[in-house]
């Protein structure tokens, strides 16, 4: 028995009886099983949560996807799961959210976006201090505040309009005694 199992092409029935034509069609298909198996497992190595480890970073380059060094592999599949949406998002207020929670798990009374949402062209002054889109995030009391700075600030650049300069702002919550995060 062959390692793939052969699918005889289909003849006209014209060539039913004719044997020469049966022998031929079965020896072709034996000859394409094995690119028909590699064809029908395709879906596998596309579906960013079945497939293998070692595609991941194909898979991040043709779908563009948004990943950091050090993220783990659910988070590099979500990013793979997510890029399509995110195409479609890109530069919205929406757009920016999603990736949020979807990828960072930060919820949206974390994060407020204060977008001015103005556009203008080169003929324009550049934007005035009051046209600045400004994330803010509120984290735990117990994170690293220049860390959640630095992988704001990527979010947000990946997301934030061309036209429009940026800042972010991460402030730590009260602490659940009411102390203040330094004290």
């Amino acid at each position: 028995m062959p390692p793939f199992p052969a699918r005889p092409l289909p003849l006209p029935a014209v060539y039913g009886r004719d044997m020469v034509a049966q022998a031929f069609a079965a020896a072709i298909g034996e000859t394409l099983a094995p690119v028909e198996e590699r064809v029908d497992g395709l879906d596998a190595v596309l579906d960013p949560w079945r497939a293998p480890p070692a595609f991941l970073d194909w898979l991040i380059a043709i779908t563009d996807a948004r990943v950091e060094p050090g993220w783990d592999e659910i988070r590099r599949r979500k990013a793979i799961d997510l890029a399509p949406r995110l195409a479609a998002y890109r530069g919205t207020p929406y757009g920016l959210r999603l990736e949020a929670r979807e990828i960072l798990g930060w919820t949206d009374d974390m994060l407020v976006i204060d977008d001015p949402g103005l556009v203008f062209t080169d003929d324009d002054l550049p934007p005035g201090a009051g046209r600045m889109l400004t994330v803010t995030l509120t984290a735990p009391p117990d994170t690293d505040q220049r860390a959640l700075e630095s992988r704001l600030t990527r979010l947000v650049a990946a997301h934030c309009p061309a036209h429009l300069p940026f800042k972010v702002v991460v402030t730590l919550a009260q602490a659940s005694d009411g102390r203040s995060p330094q004290g």
